[in-house]
C-alpha cells in the first residue's frame, strides 16, 4: 500500500491567487529541470483532489513538467457557493498564464469531471493534446446526485460521506471492478476519507450547475490530438459514453481497459501511465 505523501513532493506544492481565489497547486517544475516545453495539466473529478493522480504524478514528473491543482470547490482551494463552467475554464486560463505555460505545449489530463472541463477548454484553445478518462458527454443525475441537491445535509452528509458500513459498501461497488483487490480499495479510502468528511456540504452540490452542460453539441469541433480511456467496469461514466466521446472527436482513439472501473487512477495505474505515455510520444 503506497503513502499518498511520499508518492506527491511536498515541495512542490504551494498556494496561488487568481483574482482573489485562491488555488491549491502542484507544479514539478519547482523541483525538476525540463528540455522538453511540454506541460502535463492534471484536471481532478467531483470531488477530487491532487492527491488523486498520485501515481500519475510520480511517474510522469521524472520526464515532463506535471502541473497538477485542486479545482477550485475541492481539495485546498476555496470553496464559493456556487461555481459555473466558465469559472474553471478561466481558472485554467488564469492557472496557465501565472505558469507561464503555453497551450500549444500542454497537455490536458482529464478524469471523469475534470474532463468534461479538458474537452470544453479544448473547444476553445489549442492543446497539444487532449487525455479523457472516464469523461462524461452530459451530467446524468442519479438518486443521489437529486438527494444531495434538495434535501438539506442532515439527511445525506452522514449517510454518504463519512466512512461507515453503506458508503464502504456503495464505494466499493460504485466506483470500483469487481476485480479490483480490496487492498486498493482500502488504499483509496484512506487517501480521501479525511477529506470527504471535512469537505463543506455545498461543495457536494456543485455539479447541479452543469446540467445544462452538453458536449454533443461541440465535440466534433475539437481538433486536438486525444486519447478517450475507460474502465470495462465503469458504472459512473459507462464505457459507452467515452465510445460516443471517442465517435465525436475527429483526431482521437479509445482505450477501454479490462478489470478496472471509474477510480482506473488506482486500479489500473501502471497500465493508465503506459497508454498516456504512449500517446504523448506520438504527439
Amino acid at each position: 500500500m503506497s503513502d499518498e505523501k511520499a508518492l506527491i513532493d511536498q515541495r512542490n506544492l504551494f498556494f496561488i491567487d487568481l483574482d482573489g481565489l485562491k488555488l491549491h497547486v502542484y507544479d514539478s517544475s519547482r523541483t525538476h529541470s525540463y528540455q522538453s516545453p511540454l506541460t502535463m495539466i492534471f484536471l481532478h473529478g467531483s470531488p477530487g483532489q491532487i492527491s488523486n493522480w498520485k501515481y500519475q504524478i510520480s511517474y510522469f514528473e521524472e520526464r515532463y513538467r506535471v502541473v497538477a491543482y485542486d479545482q477550485r470547490g475541492y481539495g485546498r482551494s476555496d470553496k464559493p457557493a456556487k461555481v459555473l463552467l466558465k469559472d474553471y475554464l478561466d481558472d485554467l486560463t488564469s492557472l496557465m498564464n501565472k505558469l507561464n505555460i503555453s497551450a500549444d505545449d500542454a497537455v490536458l489530463v482529464g478524469h471523469s469531471f475534470g474532463g468534461m472541463v479538458a474537452q470544453a477548454y479544448a473547444r476553445d484553445h489549442a492543446v497539444k493534446g487532449l487525455v479523457l478518462i472516464g469523461s462524461l458527454i452530459k451530467i446524468k443525475p442519479d438518486i443521489i446526485d437529486k438527494i444531495v441537491w434538495n434535501l438539506p445535509p442532515i439527511f445525506w452528509r452522514k449517510l454518504f460521506f463519512t466512512e461507515n458500513p453503506l458508503t464502504r459498501k456503495v464505494y466499493r461497488g460504485l466506483f470500483f471492478s469487481p476485480s479490483t483487490s480490496d487492498e486498493i480499495f482500502e488504499e483509496f479510502i484512506k487517501d480521501n476519507k479525511e477529506y470527504l468528511e471535512s469537505l463543506p456540504a455545498h461543495a457536494f452540490r456543485y455539479l447541479k450547475f452543469f446540467q445544462d452542460y452538453d458536449a454533443s453539441k461541440w465535440l466534433s469541433e475539437v481538433k486536438t490530438p486525444a486519447l478517450v480511456i475507460v474502465g470495462e467496469d465503469d458504472k459512473v461514466t459507462p464505457k459507452d459514453e467515452s465510445i460516443k466521446i471517442h465517435e465525436l472527436l475527429p483526431n482521437s482513439r479509445l482505450a477501454i481497459l479490462e478489470r478496472a472501473g471509474h477510480l482506473i487512477l488506482y486500479e489500473r495505474a501502471d497500465d493508465l501511465n503506459k497508454l498516456i505515455e504512449e500517446f504523448i510520444e506520438e504527439l
